[in-house]
């Protein structure tokens, strides 16, 4: 399955996606940003996550491929519960120059887009570390509302940093951007 959108793409995790995905998986200044990446991942830890997101029911996870199909981060729509409607969207691109250009906007409302859309979900959520301004002005310009800080959530640096929680109902959004 592949999603365009405009120069990138959203298609499936493939083992030709291991070396990028390493790159920036054990990046320290990526990985500083991002919830849930604290430690450094092994080819072989990357090839298991790629298989084991192929296989889950509750995770949907993409590359973001850019024109010659070379993976310049991923995103995903995680804790995908279809009784209540609800998942948890995350991104990372890995590619630094492409920070700042309008990409993780772009890829936020394609994966919402598709949530709304094609899964019929009816909540979606979106954590960002306190420490990560940029990420969380994105996400409220996509639309989402601040619903809290989750105090001290994430250990980074010798020190525990407080996670802000966000949240966009369907009836919020409307054909690919928020009302």
């Amino acid at each position: 399955m592949f999603i365009h959108m405009g120069e990138h793409l959203l298609r499936r995790p493939e083992p030709i996606d291991i070396e990028a995905l390493y790159e920036y998986r054990n990046d320290p200044d990526i990985v500083h940003m991002l919830g849930g990446f604290s430690r450094g991942f092994s080819k072989s830890d990357l090839g298991d996550w790629i298989e084991r997101h192929r296989k889950s029911t509750e995770d949907l996870v993409w590359i973001i491929a850019n024109g010659e199909d070379h993976c310049v981060g991923h995103c995903g729509l995680y804790k995908i519960n279809l009784r209540n409607g609800t998942a948890e969207v995350a991104i990372c691109i890995g590619d630094a120059s492409l920070w700042g250009r309008g990409l993780g906007e772009k890829t936020i409302q394609t994966v919402v887009n598709y949530a709304f859309q094609q899964m019929n979900l009816r909540r979606i959520k979106a954590e960002v570390l306190a420490t990560n301004l940029r990420s969380a002005r994105m996400v409220e310009k996509c639309g989402f509302t601040r619903e809290g800080i989750a105090r001290e959530e994430e250990y980074r640096d010798g020190y525990f940093v407080d996670m802000l929680v966000f949240g966009l109902l369907r009836n919020e959004w409307k054909w690919g951007c928020p009302k």
